[in-house]
């Protein structure tokens, strides 16, 4: 069995937006990109949460006001995977969680990329054989 490392299957791109940025302007950034998840990034460059479609459902629910900054509504228990963690291991973080998105941290700390459900999907699947 080959183990496939969250570096070989991650995104590297990272899409993020700074604290005080309105869910607004957030929501358009997913739809223009085309993806289900926004970092929050400090000014150093820190994650300090995640908004994910579920947190945008969430907001639509409770009527929230969509001029008000992602801070107030984003995700602050951040589960993370380490670019160097198996595949395996970050489905079963996603699982254990209810998550679909992680940032991915390298040895220092710092974000690196973000794997999904999907890279994780995508590589369970070219891994298989198919009959």
């Amino acid at each position: 069995m080959i183990i496939i490392s969250v570096k070989d299957v991650m995104s590297k791109t990272i899409v993020s937006v700074p604290p005080n940025t309105p869910i607004r302007k957030v929501a358009e950034v997913m739809y223009g990109k085309s993806i289900g998840s926004v970092l929050v990034l400090d000014d150093q460059g820190r994650p300090l949460g995640i908004f994910t479609e579920r947190d945008l459902v969430r907001v639509i629910a409770l009527g929230i006001d969509l001029d008000t900054p992602i801070e107030k509504v984003m995700s602050t228990r951040l589960i993370t995977a380490s670019i160097n963690e198996s595949v395996v291991e970050v489905a079963h973080k996603m699982i254990e969680n209810w998550v679909r998105h992680l940032p991915v941290l390298d040895e220092s700390g710092k974000v690196v990329g973000v794997i999904s459900i999907r890279d994780v999907l995508r590589a369970y699947v070219a891994g298989s054989t198919f009959p």
